[in-house]
C-alpha cells in the first residue's frame, strides 16, 4: 500500500512539472508547440554552441543556426532559455525549457531524457602553436612518449582518446583556460580537444594550427528533450535532421564553426 501510494505520488509530481498548457488542452507536446508556434530551447553562454548579446538579448551560434533550420520552415520560432549544462536535465524534466541541442547522449542521461539522433560530431582535433603540425597527421605517430599533450580532464577527448594512446605523455588539465595556457607557456607540444573549439581559439588568437588526424575521431552530439510515451515531438525531429544532413545544410552549419581557413587537415 505504501508503494502504491509513493508511486501515485511521484506520478502526480511529474504531471505537475509538465506545461499547464498542455495539460489544459489535453495535447501532445508537440501538439503545444505547433499550436503556439514557439519552441523553449535550453541554452549555456559557450562559444561555438551558443553566445548572446547581452545589448539585444539575441542568441546566436552552432545550436541556434541548427534549430532555426529545424523549425523555421513550420513556422515555429525558439525561445531561449538560459540554463548550464549541468542542470539541463533538471530544466527538460521540470518543463522550464522543451529541448537542448548539442546535449550529448551518455547512459546516465538516456535513464532520464531522450534524445535525438546525432545532429553533428565533433571531431577530436590537435592544436599546435609549433612548426611541426604534419607530426600530428595520425594517432599512431601521436602515440609517443616524445609527444606532450594537454586535455581537459574528464572530457570527451580524454575519454576517447588517452586508453588508444598509452604511450603519449598526457597533461590533465581541469579547464579550456588552464589547458590553453599549457600550450602557450611551451609546457606542452599540443592540445586535444574538439574541432569546434580549436577554430574559436585560432580565429580569436590570429594563432595556431589546426591538425585533424587520422582516422578521424568523433563524439556525436544530440538534442536533448522530455522523456514521453508519444515520441512524436522526437520522431519528428530526426525526421527533419536527417531532411537536414541529406540536403547539405547540416555540413554547412558545422563547417562556419568548425572550419579555419589555413588550417592543417589530414
Amino acid at each position: 500500500m505504501k508503494l502504491n501510494r509513493r508511486a501515485a505520488l511521484m506520478a502526480a509530481a511529474a504531471t505537475a512539472l509538465l506545461p499547464k498548457q498542455l495539460l489544459a488542452q489535453g495535447k501532445t507536446e508537440w501538439a503545444g508547440i505547433k499550436a503556439a508556434g514557439k519552441v523553449r530551447a535550453g541554452a549555456v553562454e559557450a562559444k561555438p554552441w551558443f553566445t548572446q548579446d547581452f545589448a539585444s538579448g539575441e542568441w546566436k551560434g552552432l545550436v541556434p543556426d541548427i534549430l532555426e533550420a529545424v523549425f523555421a520552415p513550420e513556422g515555429i520560432s525558439v525561445d531561449y532559455i538560459d540554463t548550464q549544462w549541468g542542470t539541463a536535465v533538471a530544466g527538460l524534466q521540470s518543463g522550464r525549457f522543451d529541448l537542448m541541442g548539442a546535449y550529448n547522449s551518455t547512459p546516465e542521461r538516456a535513464e532520464a531524457i531522450d534524445f535525438t539522433k546525432a545532429i553533428g560530431g565533433l571531431r577530436l582535433t590537435i592544436l599546435t602553436l609549433k612548426d611541426n603540425a604534419a607530426s600530428f597527421a595520425n594517432w599512431d605517430a601521436i602515440d609517443s612518449p616524445d609527444v606532450k599533450l594537454a586535455v581537459i580532464d574528464g572530457s570527451g577527448a580524454a575519454r576517447i582518446l588517452q586508453p588508444k594512446l598509452t604511450k603519449t605523455t598526457w597533461v590533465a588539465t581541469p579547464s579550456s583556460d588552464t589547458m590553453f595556457l599549457e600550450l602557450e607557456s611551451g609546457r606542452v607540444d599540443a592540445i586535444v580537444t574538439s574541432d569546434a573549439q580549436v577554430a574559436d581559439y585560432i580565429a580569436s588568437r590570429d594563432r595556431g594550427t589546426m591538425v585533424i588526424p587520422e582516422p578521424v575521431e568523433r563524439q556525436p552530439t544530440n538534442i536533448g528533450l522530455r522523456k514521453s510515451e508519444d515520441h512524436e515531438l522526437l520522431d519528428w525531429l530526426d525526421t527533419r535532421i536527417a531532411a537536414l544532413e541529406a540536403d547539405g545544410t547540416m555540413d554547412k552549419i558545422w563547417a562556419k564553426y568548425t572550419s579555419v581557413e589555413g588550417s592543417t587537415k589530414s
